[in-house]
């Protein structure tokens, strides 16, 4: 008996170790199956990470390219409505300008004008008027007090006239054209209607 009882005992022990390495086994392949799938789990997870900011990058970059195309829309109507509320002052201005050439105010203007215009001290004085102007062309002279030819010249359409001094070449202009033009820069820089 003793013999099977050692056998028995040998075999049990087989047993017991063979099962302890099943068990050392099994239990590294869980823990190499757990570490596989948490760095499966983590490098999806940086995978879905960086796709969702790729993602919200591009969002955003196509909201940003909408809002500023948007903008620009907007500005350029802006532009196109306040050149045409400019357009149209300017038109209303440019037509009481054309009325007040043909009022009685526009002779006593146009003398007033010559007389200030004297303070320059031109010595070869030529007055360049619309040819509709050239009617006043004896009380022009007589206004600037000194010599001067008036001559018509299609330069001017609205009214006023130009003086030059043909010794120098300087030029007053004091026509309505003129003073029209710098009036659109004043305009400009203190209507309110600048765009930003």
């Amino acid at each position: 008996m003793q013999e099977k009882d050692v056998f028995l005992s040998m075999k049990a022990e087989i047993e017991h170790t063979a099962q302890k390495q099943v068990d050392a086994i099994n239990a590294e392949v869980k823990k190499m199956e757990d570490e596989a799938l948490q760095s499966m789990q983590e490098e999806a997870k940086k995978d879905a990470d960086l796709k969702l900011k790729q993602e919200l990058e591009e969002i955003h970059s196509e909201a940003s390219a909408e809002i500023s195309e948007t903008h620009t829309q907007r500005t350029k109507k802006l532009i196109a409505k306040r050149d045409e509320y400019v357009a149209e002052v300017f038109k209303a201005a440019r037509e009481k300008l054309v009325a007040f050439t043909k009022s009685a105010e526009y002779k006593d203007y146009l003398l007033k004008k010559a007389k200030a215009a004297a303070d320059n001290d031109f010595v070869d004085a030529v007055m360049l008027v619309r040819a509709e102007d050239m009617q006043y062309s004896e009380e022009l002279k007589k206004a600037y007090g000194k010599t001067v030819e008036v001559k018509a010249s299609d330069e001017i359409t609205l009214g006023g006239f130009i003086l030059e001094n043909t010794a120098d070449a300087l030029v007053v202009n004091e026509t309505l054209e003129f003073a029209l033009e710098n009036q659109k820069t004043w305009f400009a820089n203190n209507s309110g209607l600048m765009i930003k």
